[in-house]
């Protein structure tokens, strides 16, 4: 950014508290708002995670379906797609592709033939048990130099504006 671009984004920011009366401290030192770094930050965790990732061939979007069937075990296929934050409707193609490659299975629900129950096959497990330490271990180092108090602090404010936007969503998101 240009340093007459960095000044108009500022100037800008300050202007926010003085025409609107709204905070003027969402943006950074360098113009930037909390979604814009939570997108940064995000991404640069996507890219990082999908090299580990592709040694198997699992996109980013399988490995959170996967993910959650390993930690809450089988589940319908609507709140899956709620944990995992995808329209049940996108979630279709997905859980095709991973059952093609036996690492889920969809069942339907004996009580509702329309819903099916989606669970973890040995695969899927395979392949979590194995990646999951060397994403964990990414995200660690990516930690790298923040105390433990930091973190504390981190987590607090990131809990904070989760609960804020869930107030003002008022939506059936399902967060864990």
């Amino acid at each position: 950014m240009s340093k007459s671009s960095s000044n108009a984004v500022h100037e800008t920011a300050e202007g926010l508290d003085a025409a609107s009366g709204q905070r003027s401290d969402v943006f950074d030192d360098r113009g930037r708002t909390v979604p814009w770094m939570a997108r940064t930050v995000y991404r640069l965790y996507d890219a990082q995670g999908q090299k580990l990732l592709d040694k198997e061939g699992v996109s980013v979007a399988h490995w959170f379906y996967l993910r959650v069937l390993a930690e809450r075990g089988e589940m319908n296929q609507l709140e899956l797609s709620k944990r995992v934050g995808i329209a049940s409707t996108t979630a279709v193609p997905a859980l095709d592709s991973m059952e093609k490659r036996n690492l889920v299975q969809r069942t339907r629900d004996p009580k509702d033939r329309r819903k099916y129950y989606v669970s973890l096959q040995d695969e899927g497990r395979r392949l979590v048990d194995e990646l999951l330490p060397e994403v964990a271990g990414m995200i660690s180092a990516s930690l790298e130099g923040i105390s433990a108090k930091d973190l504390r602090v981190f987590w607090k404010v990131m809990h904070r504006i989760e609960d804020n936007l869930t107030l003002m969503s008022q939506d059936d998101s399902v967060i864990d």
